[in-house]
């Protein structure tokens, strides 16, 4: 009866750990290009490219970025669409002194969001066609109004919608069908 326990046992864990959403294999192949790319950013004639699938990008940013720019979110979720679209979901959880002036309504929240990344002259943003938050849909627009408002200390207010340089090394990206392409 025991040794029966233990087989099912290790079914189960084998089970689940080989239906493992993120891989650390793929997030280490699109960590190495970065770091590579980061190294080499000479001006050339010809740009060079490299294409992730999606689960190689979703693999990257769930067990490297977060960790390392990005603690707040535990999760993230991409779908690469063709034509640049994107959509997603994002968990977040803001704890800690740094957050203590949030509401906390707004301290763990799932974000759905889709829209369409732009690119151009080394630099990307993305422009919000939906977004939900804990499943109530929100213009972004308007919630970009209320987060400008709420930036009362700042010089320069910041957008949802700004553009944001590229990482050192990339010249442009181009989104399909569950791949992402980088010009280096």
């Amino acid at each position: 009866m025991k040794f029966k326990i233990l087989i099912l046992c290790l079914f189960i864990f084998k089970m689940f750990s080989f239906g493992s959403e993120f891989s650390l294999e793929k997030a280490e192949k699109v960590d190495r290009f970065l770091k590579k790319a980061r190294g080499k950013q000479k001006r050339s004639v010809f740009l060079k490219q490299i294409t992730f699938t999606q689960d190689e990008l979703n693999s990257y940013l769930n067990i490297i970025y977060t960790k390392k720019y990005a603690p707040e979110v535990k999760y993230i979720k991409l779908n690469l669409e063709k034509g640049n679209y994107v959509n997603g979901t994002m968990k977040v959880k803001l704890t800690g002194q740094k957050y203590e002036k949030v509401p906390s309504f707004l301290k763990n929240i799932e974000v759905e969001f889709n829209g369409k990344v732009e690119c151009e002259n080394y630099r990307m943003r993305f422009f919000f066609e939906d977004l939900k938050i804990n499943g109530a849909s929100f213009s972004p627009e308007i919630l970009d109004e209320a987060f400008s408002a709420a930036q009362t200390n700042f010089k320069v207010k910041k957008s949802m919608f700004d553009w944001f340089d590229l990482l050192p090394g990339l010249k442009n990206s181009v989104i399909g069908y569950k791949k992402i392409t980088l010009y280096y």
